[in-house]
Protein backbone atom coordinates (compact mmCIF):
# COMPACT_ATOMS: atom_id res chain seq x y z
CA UNK A 1 0.00 0.00 0.00
CA UNK A 2 2.80 2.41 0.91
CA UNK A 3 4.66 1.52 -2.30
CA UNK A 4 1.59 2.22 -4.43
CA UNK A 5 1.05 5.57 -2.72
CA UNK A 6 4.70 6.48 -3.17
CA UNK A 7 4.57 5.60 -6.89
CA UNK A 8 1.39 7.65 -7.33
CA UNK A 9 3.01 10.65 -5.67
CA UNK A 10 6.18 10.29 -7.74
CA UNK A 11 4.11 10.06 -10.92
CA UNK A 12 2.16 13.18 -10.04
CA UNK A 13 5.31 15.05 -9.04
CA UNK A 14 7.27 14.11 -12.15
CA UNK A 15 4.35 14.81 -14.47
CA UNK A 16 3.87 11.21 -15.56
CA UNK A 17 2.37 10.96 -19.01
CA UNK A 18 -0.77 8.94 -19.67
CA UNK A 19 -0.48 5.37 -20.90
CA UNK A 20 0.43 5.17 -24.59
CA UNK A 21 -2.36 4.55 -27.06
CA UNK A 22 -2.50 0.99 -28.37
CA UNK A 23 -1.13 0.45 -31.85
CA UNK A 24 -4.00 0.09 -34.34
CA UNK A 25 -4.62 -3.40 -35.67
CA UNK A 26 -3.67 -4.09 -39.28
CA UNK A 27 -6.62 -4.08 -41.67
CA UNK A 28 -8.32 -7.45 -42.30
CA UNK A 29 -7.54 -9.39 -45.44
CA UNK A 30 -4.33 -10.20 -47.24
CA UNK A 31 -1.48 -10.07 -46.24
CA UNK A 32 -2.57 -10.07 -42.59
CA UNK A 33 -4.72 -13.14 -43.26
CA UNK A 34 -1.50 -15.13 -43.74
CA UNK A 35 -1.19 -15.09 -39.93
CA UNK A 36 -4.54 -16.89 -39.41
CA UNK A 37 -2.90 -20.32 -39.41
CA UNK A 38 -0.33 -19.37 -36.75
CA UNK A 39 -1.42 -20.30 -33.23
CA UNK A 40 -2.24 -17.36 -30.96
CA UNK A 41 -0.44 -19.20 -28.16
CA UNK A 42 1.68 -22.29 -27.67
CA UNK A 43 1.56 -24.58 -24.63
CA UNK A 44 4.16 -23.41 -22.11
CA UNK A 45 5.13 -20.30 -24.10
CA UNK A 46 4.08 -16.66 -23.88
CA UNK A 47 3.33 -14.94 -27.16
CA UNK A 48 4.61 -11.45 -27.88
CA UNK A 49 2.11 -8.76 -26.92
CA UNK A 50 2.00 -7.42 -30.50
CA UNK A 51 2.55 -8.98 -33.88
CA UNK A 52 4.63 -7.00 -36.36
CA UNK A 53 2.88 -5.63 -39.42
CA UNK A 54 3.24 -7.52 -42.69
CA UNK A 55 6.50 -6.75 -44.45
CA UNK A 56 7.87 -7.18 -47.97
CA UNK A 57 11.47 -8.10 -48.75
CA UNK A 58 13.57 -10.07 -51.22
CA UNK A 59 16.00 -12.99 -51.02
CA UNK A 60 17.54 -15.49 -53.45
CA UNK A 61 14.12 -17.08 -54.09
CA UNK A 62 12.44 -13.78 -54.99
CA UNK A 63 10.27 -11.03 -53.54
CA UNK A 64 8.03 -12.13 -50.69
CA UNK A 65 5.53 -10.73 -48.22
CA UNK A 66 5.74 -12.04 -44.68
CA UNK A 67 3.96 -12.03 -41.35
CA UNK A 68 5.31 -13.39 -38.09
CA UNK A 69 4.56 -14.23 -34.49
CA UNK A 70 7.01 -14.68 -31.60
CA UNK A 71 6.75 -16.94 -28.55
CA UNK A 72 9.08 -17.28 -25.58
CA UNK A 73 9.52 -19.06 -22.29
CA UNK A 74 11.82 -17.67 -19.63
CA UNK A 75 12.80 -20.43 -17.25
CA UNK A 76 15.44 -18.66 -15.18
CA UNK A 77 17.88 -15.77 -15.26
CA UNK A 78 20.10 -17.81 -17.57
CA UNK A 79 17.64 -19.95 -19.56
CA UNK A 80 15.22 -18.56 -22.14
CA UNK A 81 13.65 -20.38 -25.08
CA UNK A 82 12.12 -18.64 -28.08
CA UNK A 83 10.36 -19.56 -31.28
CA UNK A 84 9.59 -17.24 -34.16
CA UNK A 85 7.07 -18.42 -36.76
CA UNK A 86 7.12 -16.65 -40.11
CA UNK A 87 4.84 -17.08 -43.12
CA UNK A 88 6.36 -16.00 -46.43
CA UNK A 89 4.30 -15.64 -49.61
CA UNK A 90 6.30 -15.48 -52.86
CA UNK A 91 3.30 -15.00 -55.16
CA UNK A 92 1.60 -17.08 -57.80
CA UNK A 93 3.64 -19.18 -60.14
CA UNK A 94 6.53 -19.89 -57.73
CA UNK A 95 7.59 -23.39 -56.75
CA UNK A 96 10.15 -23.22 -53.97
CA UNK A 97 10.73 -26.94 -53.31
CA UNK A 98 13.90 -27.32 -55.41
CA UNK A 99 15.54 -24.20 -53.93
CA UNK A 100 14.76 -25.42 -50.40
CA UNK A 101 16.15 -28.89 -51.10
CA UNK A 102 19.38 -27.34 -52.40
CA UNK A 103 19.70 -25.00 -49.41
CA UNK A 104 19.03 -27.84 -46.95
CA UNK A 105 21.60 -30.06 -48.65
CA UNK A 106 24.21 -27.26 -48.46
CA UNK A 107 23.43 -26.56 -44.80
CA UNK A 108 23.93 -30.22 -43.97
CA UNK A 109 27.49 -30.07 -45.33
CA UNK A 110 28.56 -27.42 -42.79
CA UNK A 111 30.44 -28.61 -39.75
CA UNK A 112 28.21 -29.00 -36.71
CA UNK A 113 24.96 -28.86 -38.68
CA UNK A 114 22.53 -31.63 -39.51
CA UNK A 115 19.88 -31.25 -42.18
CA UNK A 116 17.12 -33.39 -43.60
CA UNK A 117 13.80 -33.40 -45.39
CA UNK A 118 10.74 -34.99 -43.81
CA UNK A 119 6.95 -34.69 -43.81
CA UNK A 120 5.32 -32.49 -41.19
CA UNK A 121 1.55 -32.26 -41.14
CA UNK A 122 1.54 -34.11 -44.47
CA UNK A 123 3.68 -31.42 -46.11
CA UNK A 124 7.36 -31.34 -47.11
CA UNK A 125 9.50 -29.87 -44.34
CA UNK A 126 13.21 -29.08 -44.21
CA UNK A 127 14.94 -29.27 -40.84
CA UNK A 128 18.34 -27.78 -40.07
CA UNK A 129 19.74 -28.27 -36.58
CA UNK A 130 22.85 -26.83 -34.96
CA UNK A 131 24.09 -27.05 -31.41
CA UNK A 132 26.72 -24.65 -30.18
CA UNK A 133 27.55 -25.49 -26.60
CA UNK A 134 24.35 -25.93 -24.62
CA UNK A 135 22.19 -23.82 -26.93
CA UNK A 136 20.55 -25.57 -29.87
CA UNK A 137 19.19 -23.69 -32.84
CA UNK A 138 16.63 -25.34 -35.09
CA UNK A 139 15.25 -23.97 -38.35
CA UNK A 140 12.25 -25.70 -39.87
CA UNK A 141 10.79 -24.68 -43.23
CA UNK A 142 7.45 -26.19 -44.24
CA UNK A 143 5.97 -25.81 -47.73
CA UNK A 144 2.35 -24.79 -47.06
CA UNK A 145 1.76 -24.34 -50.81
CA UNK A 146 4.23 -24.19 -53.72
CA UNK A 147 4.72 -20.43 -53.18
CA UNK A 148 4.04 -20.15 -49.42
CA UNK A 149 6.41 -21.17 -46.65
CA UNK A 150 6.18 -21.44 -42.90
CA UNK A 151 9.55 -20.91 -41.25
CA UNK A 152 10.24 -21.66 -37.61
CA UNK A 153 13.41 -20.41 -35.95
CA UNK A 154 13.85 -21.92 -32.50
CA UNK A 155 16.51 -20.71 -30.12
CA UNK A 156 17.43 -22.98 -27.23
CA UNK A 157 14.73 -25.54 -28.13
CA UNK A 158 15.85 -28.98 -29.24
CA UNK A 159 14.88 -30.43 -32.60
CA UNK A 160 12.08 -32.68 -31.31
CA UNK A 161 10.56 -29.85 -29.25
CA UNK A 162 10.67 -27.50 -32.23
CA UNK A 163 8.95 -30.00 -34.51
CA UNK A 164 6.23 -30.56 -31.89
CA UNK A 165 5.57 -26.80 -31.66
CA UNK A 166 5.58 -26.32 -35.45
CA UNK A 167 3.07 -29.14 -35.84
CA UNK A 168 0.52 -26.86 -34.08
CA UNK A 169 0.48 -24.54 -37.12
CA UNK A 170 -2.59 -24.84 -39.36
CA UNK A 171 -0.80 -25.20 -42.71
CA UNK A 172 -4.08 -25.49 -44.63
CA UNK A 173 -5.32 -22.11 -43.34
CA UNK A 174 -2.01 -20.58 -44.41
CA UNK A 175 -2.23 -22.20 -47.85
CA UNK A 176 -5.83 -20.98 -48.27
CA UNK A 177 -5.31 -17.39 -47.01
CA UNK A 178 -6.47 -14.75 -49.46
Amino acid sequence: MKAALLLALLGATLGASPAPEPTPAPPPGWPGSLRLGLPASLPGYESAPKDPYPDTDENGMGVYTQVSRRYQRIESATVARSLVLVVQDYGRGKDLAAALRDATREAGKASGFSAREQLLGGRPAFVVFHREGDKPVTVVTVIASPARLVLAVADNIDEAGTLKLVSLVDFQKIADAK
